[in-house]
């Protein structure tokens, strides 16, 4: 998902994306509590933005991961 006035995220650590999913969820639970539609609509979209960036990433390392781990358990040797 991308938006026009949202950076390039992929510039910023794990925990700092986790730390702006976690600021923005709390606004999101403070803009629905007052009501306000417009403001939970443009949350929503960063929300979802910073939910898919984690997944994208943790879905990379697990990826990396599985094809190292791969690595160790085929060994074929010439002789």
């Amino acid at each position: 998902m991308f938006h026009p006035f949202e950076g390039d995220l992929s510039q910023l650590k794990d925990n700092e994306v986790e730390d702006r999913l976690q600021d923005l969820t709390k606004k999101f639970f403070t803009a629905q509590r007052l009501g306000n539609n417009e403001l939970l609509t443009q949350l929503s979209t960063f929300v979802t933005i910073y939910r898919e960036e984690l997944s994208n990433r943790y879905r990379a390392k697990l990826k990396s991961n599985q094809d190292r781990d791969l690595d160790q358990l085929i060994n074929v040797e010439n002789r």
